[in-house]
């Protein structure tokens, strides 16, 4: 049996986690963060990648929620594709049923994974486009966040069990501090990429006695 892996990198941590203890991991793919702000390029990207090792795996995990375009991608192929349940990598790490459960606490919530709060404010500008904003209005960079962040008043800081979850948190802090929210912190206690990566074993043994 072979498993390939093509997953977004805002998730790397988690998922070399998930696999660690996988010997089937025959071929890993891990996707630049951010794409999602560009529908259209994420899926064709996803798709090359798929096709990349399509060929030399028996199924592939997607570590990708719907991310607003990867819906039913699965189906655009011969080979079995995993693709977990959830909106986004939010859902994804904290439970779909949780996103919304905090969503319903605090509309104006800013999620931040170890991954997001890695990247820091400053990628997350940039893949918004702020700056160029800004300077295509002729103001400042920070009016346009203030405008941006309006309606936002909590950043919630998501521990994965990965790395070292102060410093994550620390990170988030910076965050929140420029864009002016304040800081939660909540545990995760999704088995998403797990239980995914279990439903992607399942399958190749049952492709595995099929060809015996």
């Amino acid at each position: 049996m072979k498993i390939g892996i093509v997953s977004c990198a805002i998730m790397r941590r988690e998922m070399e986690k998930a696999i660690k203890d996988c010997p089937w991991i025959t071929n890993t793919i891990f996707i630049e963060a951010g794409k999602h702000v560009r529908p259209k390029e994420l899926r064709e990207t996803v798709r090359e990648k798929i096709s990349s090792i399509k060929d030399q795996v028996d199924v592939i995990l997607l570590g990708y929620g719907v991310c607003r375009s990867l819906k039913g991608i699965e189906k655009e192929f011969d080979i079995p594709i995993v693709h977990p349940e959830g909106e986004d990598c939010i859902a994804i790490l904290l439970t779909p049923k949780r996103y919304h459960e905090e969503l319903e606490k605090s509309p104006g919530t800013w999620f931040m994974t170890p991954g997001w709060a890695e990247l820091g404010p400053q990628m997350i500008l940039n893949e918004l486009g702020l700056a160029q904003r800004a300077r295509g209005l002729g103001v400042d960079q920070d009016e346009i966040i203030r405008e941006l962040f309006a309606g936002y008043s909590r950043g919630l800081f998501i521990d994965t069990a990965v790395g070292e979850p102060d410093q994550f948190e620390q990170m988030a802090k910076q965050s929140c501090g420029l864009f002016n929210l304040r800081l939660e912190k909540t545990v995760s206690d999704s088995a998403a990429l797990e239980d995914s990566l279990a439903k992607a074993q399942i399958i190749g043994g049952q492709l595995e006695k099929k060809g015996d």
